[in-house]
Parts: structure tokens; C-alpha cells; sequence
């Protein structure tokens, strides 16, 4: 299979209480393929979870993108800014993988 261009899979961990803001985002862009995973139940340190409990609510979810290598970045840079402009600390992690193969 001969692809037109590099793709990346963009990958954005986020609090589930952004999922909004991150469509609203997406909505901005031309992506024409993405999924959201909810409800993920995630350990970040020894003894620490997030299992949306009654200490602890809410849940994450991730976002998956396949994008052009172009595409990418100026979403990572997007949702970089958005990061930046949150005005506390929860769940946003970006991160951006080459793909070997894809099938569109």
C-alpha cells in the first residue's frame, strides 16, 4: 500500500471534564477521523488512582487522531496552548507516535 503522506497518531490524555473543549478544538481543524475512549481508569503513581471514586471524581478519557505529520503538529501545538491556558493542574498529557502502517 502506498501512503500520500507521514502520519502520526496523536494521543491526548485528558480529564474528562475537557471533552467539550477538546471537540470545540477539533471542530477547528480539518481532521475528518478521531475517537474518543471514556471512561478510562488509570494508576499514575504507586498507591495512587483515579477510579472515579467518591474521593476522587471523574473519569478520563483519551483522544486518538490519525493526521498528516503537519496536521499533527498544529493540533499538538493547539492543544498545547490549552494546556498551558488551564487554570489548574488535572489529566492533559500529549503525545505523538509514527505509525509503520495505515489503512485509510
Amino acid at each position: 500500500m502506498e501512503l500520500k503522506g507521514d502520519y502520526k497518531e496523536l494521543r491526548v490524555l485528558f480529564d474528562g471534564s475537557l471533552e467539550d473543549i477538546i471537540l470545540d478544538t477539533l471542530k477547528d481543524s480539518d481532521v475528518i477521523k478521531y475517537a474518543i475512549i471514556p471512561k478510562l481508569k488509570v494508576s499514575w503513581q504507586k498507591g495512587i488512582k483515579h477510579l472515579n471514586t467518591h474521593v476522587w471524581p471523574g473519569e478520563d478519557e483519551v483522544l486518538l487522531v490519525i493526521a498528516e505529520k503537519k496536521r499533527c503538529y498544529e493540533l499538538v501545538e493547539k492543544f498545547s496552548k490549552l494546556k498551558e491556558s488551564l487554570d489548574y493542574n488535572i489529566t492533559f498529557d500529549i503525545s505523538v507516535r509514527a505509525l509503520e502502517y495505515i489503512n485509510i
